[in-house]
């Protein structure tokens, strides 16, 4: 490919070398082939239930001590996402107009207003426009407007971490829940990804938190890498430009921060969703369940470093067969049927980070779920989102109808080998996953590489377990009024 002087050198300051951004533009061109699932994971078919398990909570309270915890924290993700019926009201809504016939077509705005005194932030919003009587349709729009865009409110400009999602003694937000979270189960050691637009107020806010902890915290903080964007086409295949006539890259999604989860240098990393919370009554059994998938990813990496010792260092005398038997039944393990060398193909199975992943019953919410999928490595057990699967196929869309739980990003992983080393994340990363987005630009439609999941191709290749945990540790918050939900209120 031969590029202008100036397209090479925003390649090299971004970091891109030139053929990632080649294999990029050919993905898009050619687009992703469908992951091919095999089957759904089902209890006793790729997903465990734990009836004891007192046992593993004991693991975990005598084994944490030996290790290196931390939580890994996507808070990245800006708040206004969860607004979007109320932009859509301050656009199109007139004092002048009836607001109960706005409301009928319109039920989320409807539900809003009828619940508006059930927010932990509905006091001091109703306070700061002086709203203590009737309520008139000026005061409606006054009411979201302040709220969105007007401090010391201004959520439509805030990440999602530093929303009042919860009305304790005083509101609590998503932020202070993670840390209170990471002190209780996670040595007080926790990692945000943040955008660099919110860096400073959440810096700011934590170290206003920190005070309130009796114990250490320990927090970190990275952006998504800018060589992780990913270029964008217009439908003809041809580059996007901005107005200054560079090439157009966007943020590759969140796949892109195996990078930021490589850098950590912790043994074991808890992985869960900013918006997953939980009002304080409950945080005693969520915690309970954070030990459990812990506790049972201590055992299990215990005994991988066991056969990685034997392996490389007794090969002789390694029980291979031992060996195969252990992956076999913990994984789902298949020996190549022309494989020449065991010993080979067992090391390449061993030496894999290790993830262990809650699963919930799946009752309609929105994202991926736990299948067996077909790769040129075998069965391995995998999560893929619904977009990844080609439902055009009767019997692919037969197994995803069929599947009977859902992926809440709530997961255990093991970093190290047996030799203390860490793994190159990169290395697991299935790359012919990912997603072509069509989104707009400057009011053109325009194709945009996602780069592969973090929990789906960017974790193709770990050795992986799913854990089934109630559904009462699942509580996303995608919209405003999933703070009406009863997880969410006191």
């Amino acid at each position: 490919m031969n590029l202008a002087p100036r397209d090479q050198n925003q390649l090299e300051n971004l970091g891109i070398s030139l053929s990632q951004y080649e294999r990029q533009l050919k993905q898009i061109k050619e687009g992703i082939p469908f992951v091919h699932l095999s089957r759904p994971a089902t209890l006793n078919d790729g997903i465990i239930y734990i009836e004891d398990s007192d046992k593993y909570l004991e693991i975990f309270t005598q084994k944490a001590s030996q290790y290196k915890l931390q939580k890994f924290v996507p808070a990245s993700g800006a708040a206004s996402r969860m607004f979007k019926s109320l932009y859509s009201f301050l656009d199109n809504f007139e004092p002048s107009d009836s607001f109960e016939e706005y409301a009928e077509k319109h039920p989320s705005v409807k539900q809003f207003f009828e619940h508006f005194d059930r927010f932990p932030f509905a006091a001091d919003l109703k306070n700061a426009i002086g709203l203590n009587g009737l309520i008139s349709n000026q005061n409606l729009i006054a009411l979201v407007s302040t709220m969105l865009n007007e401090p010391p409110f201004e959520f439509g400009n805030k990440p999602k971490a530093l929303l009042p999602f919860h009305k304790e003694e005083q509101p609590y937000t998503p932020l202070f829940i993670h840390l209170m979270e990471a002190v209780d189960y996670a040595k007080g050691s926790v990692h945000f990804t943040v955008s660099e637009d919110h860096l400073d107020a959440i810096y700011e806010e934590v170290e206003r938190l920190k005070k309130l902890f009796h114990s250490k915290v320990e927090v970190t903080y990275s952006f998504q890498k800018k060589y992780t964007d990913t270029p964008a086409l217009h439908t003809d295949f041809t580059p996007v430009r901005t107005v200054a006539g560079d090439l157009l890259f966007r943020p590759g999604g969140h796949g892109a921060l195996i990078e930021n989860l490589s850098k950590l240098s912790a043994d074991f990393v808890f992985i869960k969703n900013i918006d997953n919370i939980c009002v304080r009554r409950d945080w005693a059994e969520h915690h309970k369940f954070k030990r459990v998938l812990a506790g049972l990813a201590f055992e299990v990496q215990e005994q991988i470093h066991s056969f990685q010792k034997e392996v490389c260092e007794f090969p002789e005398t390694a029980d291979l067969a031992k060996i195969e038997s252990f992956l076999s039944a913990t994984f789902g393990y298949e020996p190549s049927s022309v494989r020449k060398d065991p010993l080979f193909d067992l090391k390449n199975a061993l030496f894999r980070p290790l993830r262990v992943c809650a699963m919930v019953r799946n009752e309609g919410e929105p994202g991926g779920g736990p299948f067996w999928v077909n790769t040129s490595d075998g069965e391995r057990l995998q999560i893929v989102e619904s977009a990844q699967i080609d439902k055009e196929t009767p019997e692919q869309n037969a197994i995803l109808q069929n599947a009977t739980h859902f992926n809440p990003v709530d997961i255990v992983c093991g970093l190290t080998d047996y030799g203390g080393e860490r793994y190159q994340l990169e290395d697991f990363v299935d790359d012919k996953q990912g997603f072509i987005a069509h989104k707009t630009y400057e009011g053109n439609e325009i194709l945009a590489l996602e780069l592969p999941g973090l929990w789906n191709g960017a974790m193709a290749f770990w050795n992986t377990l799913f854990v089934e945990v109630p559904s009462m540790t699942f509580n996303p918050v995608k919209t405003v009024n999933d703070l009406l939900r009863e997880s969410h209120q006191n």
